[in-house]
């Protein structure tokens, strides 16, 4: 297991990384080398490492996965000159949702999905619970799905710093700004948070919930984001950079389905509502700062929560994860 362990320290530093990355270009200009960039790169190198023991003489994973884990990488490296590229031709942005930065979350995506397979394979005598590694796996992707969101999350709190004139941004970054709510947000219209977030909470939950056959593990690792993300912004906070707001609400998407669990249309449509209703509730209160929401996103959020689970249903099962050899 230690190999495994070795692998979660690696996403944790790319989580770690990236978090630190987001809240630094709300307050800095882009840099190459960057103490979040370094931060993110630690764990890219570690994972390199362990991929690399692997191709040298596999014994903890099988061939599919590994090679899996290569792709991610190849893709990843892809990735890296592309994004300078795209910042030379079409100057610094503020938003996540990039072409450049989306090959960043697949091929990361790639890659957890093929540790995350391995380990699977791997420890395949032992009934997967939420106390196991599978947790963080499911946290890491978790993570990666939602991390596009950001913009939204912090631009939320650094508009809201800008308007009432305490904004802490370098003076480079104010300059740039010409249009403070389209930069900050990243042009993304404003519908697109609740329902991203709906999309990617369930269909991250069914399928853990279809392949593991525990409605534990993504309420657990819901759970664990939640508090890793709390954590990210205490430090944040204390040491003078953009916080975020945290997405405490997502964990009510696996909780329906913890609840319901022979209904898993009801469990979709009640965790999306749910959802969406309490946080339009801290919004419209004023307890937290949130992306701006619409009443009528309602809707959308409801259908595409029904919607998931149904289509779920509809297809058959994946057998990549339920393999019975012995990693070579």
């Amino acid at each position: 297991m230690k190999y495994y362990r070795l692998w979660v320290i690696a996403f944790l530093l790319k989580f770690i990384g990236s978090a630190w990355d987001a809240s630094y270009h709300f307050k800095y200009l882009f840099e190459e080398y960057s103490i979040p960039h370094i931060v993110n790169t630690l764990g890219f190198a570690l994972g390199a490492i362990l991929l690399f023991q692997e191709w040298r003489q596999m014994q903890h994973m099988d061939r599919f996965s590994r090679n899996l884990i290569t792709i991610g990488y190849a893709l990843f490296l892809i990735g890296i000159p592309l994004d300078f590229t795209y910042h030379i031709a079409y100057g610094i942005d503020l938003t996540t949702w990039s072409p450049t930065h989306f090959i960043y979350y697949i091929a990361t995506d790639i890659m957890i999905f093929g540790v995350w397979r391995g380990y699977f394979i791997f420890s395949r005598d032992l009934k997967p619970t939420w106390k196991s590694m599978h947790t963080w796996f499911a946290m890491f992707l978790l993570e990666c799905f939602m991390f596009p969101n950001m913009q939204q999350e912090n631009g939320a709190i650094s508009y809201d710093q800008y308007i009432h004139g305490k904004s802490i941004a370098s003076k480079e970054i104010l300059e740039l700004i010409s249009d403070p709510a389209s930069q900050i947000f990243g042009g993304i219209p404003e519908w697109v948070y609740p329902i991203y977030s709906v999309i990617m909470v369930a269909g991250l939950t069914i399928i853990i919930i279809r392949i593991y056959r525990d409605f534990s593990i993504p309420m657990a690792a819901a759970a664990l984001y939640i508090l890793l993300r709390f954590l990210g912004k205490t430090i944040f906070f204390a040491v003078g950079y953009p916080t975020s707001y945290v997405p405490i609400t997502i964990i009510l998407i696996p909780l329906c389905f913890f609840i319901f669990k022979k209904t898993n249309w009801i469990a979709g449509l009640t965790g999306s509502i749910a959802y969406f209703l309490v946080l339009f509730a801290i919004n419209r209160s004023g307890i937290l700062i949130t992306p701006p929401l619409v009443i009528w996103e309602l809707v959308p959020v409801a259908l595409i929560g029904t919607l998931v689970p149904v289509l779920n249903s509809q297809i058959k099962r994946i057998q990549l994860w339920h393999k019975n050899k012995q990693p070579a």
